[in-house]
């Protein structure tokens, strides 16, 4: 390659990193504004995950300056998610208790459960349109497990829906799990309002949709929030009778009163 031709490139590459570097910044900028990212194909994930290839591309062509920008970014986006959600592990956790859960969106949630082991069971009135069904199920001690489907939910609905499911919580004695595919990231404004008013947590890796095991251009919907003392042992996307479910092996302490 040509001196010149060598140089026009360069120029070229140094004009692409910096209005990556731009439009990144004030993506993350924007990120931290009062409605934050929440489009349906594009949220904060793919910053991160942008972030990290713009890093290592800079790496690779020896941009060192680029490479402390895009690190930064990137950390200011992890940093983001991992308040509210973890991306590749769940939170382990050797409790005295372990109990097997599965959902499926065909599937009530009385239907996954042991029938012997069901105290009480019913449905929880969120918003117009939306429900959500829970059991209490006797597993050494009381535990109340809640499965929601909020895939078909809109923006202006989760206000309504998360405060009348933080209010259901407010009620019980027992310690709560909920689980299912809640139709939004967890790191949107909404769905962080609820994690910090109901004193849950995210204890899974992201999965991009009940549907598939890992699909980024996908919302990361589906999630188990529990108590401190909580983990998931496994959680694994199974395909069974035509249908995809997912499994996870909960562990435990029960919750001092």
């Amino acid at each position: 390659m040509g001196y010149l031709r060598q140089k026009k490139q360069q120029k070229r590459e140094n004009i692409f990193l910096a209005a990556m570097m731009v439009m990144l910044a004030a993506l993350t900028a924007l990120s931290f504004t009062e409605h934050g990212i929440d489009c349906k194909y594009f949220n904060l994930f793919h910053l991160f995950c942008l972030a990290s290839v713009l890093m290592i591309y800079s790496l690779w062509r020896k941009k060192f300056k680029s490479v402390l920008v895009f690190a930064f970014l990137l950390l200011i986006n992890y940093t983001s998610l991992a308040a509210y959600a973890n991306i590749f592990l769940s939170d382990k956790f050797e409790g005295q208790q372990i109990l097997e859960l599965s959902f499926n969106k065909k599937q009530k949630l009385s239907d996954t459960l042991d029938k012997e082991n069901i105290k009480a069971a019913g449905t929880i009135i969120l918003a117009q349109h939306y429900k959500a069904s829970y059991a209490v199920v006797e597993h050494n001690t009381p535990i109340t497990l809640i499965q929601v489907d909020f895939s078909n939910a809109s923006l202006s609905d989760y206000p309504l829906i998360f405060r009348h499911l933080n209010e259901f919580i407010a009620q019980n004695d027992n310690p709560v799990i909920i689980f299912g595919e809640f139709g939004i990231p967890a790191w949107s404004k909404s769905f962080k309002n609820f994690i910090e008013t109901s004193n849950l947590s995210v204890k899974n890796r992201l999965l991009f949709n009940p549907d598939m095991a890992f699909d980024i251009f996908s919302i990361p919907g589906f999630y188990v929030l529990g108590f401190k003392e909580m983990g998931i042992i496994d959680l694994d996307v199974v395909n069974a009778n035509n249908t995809k479910n997912i499994k996870f092996l909960v562990s435990f302490n029960p919750e001092k009163p």
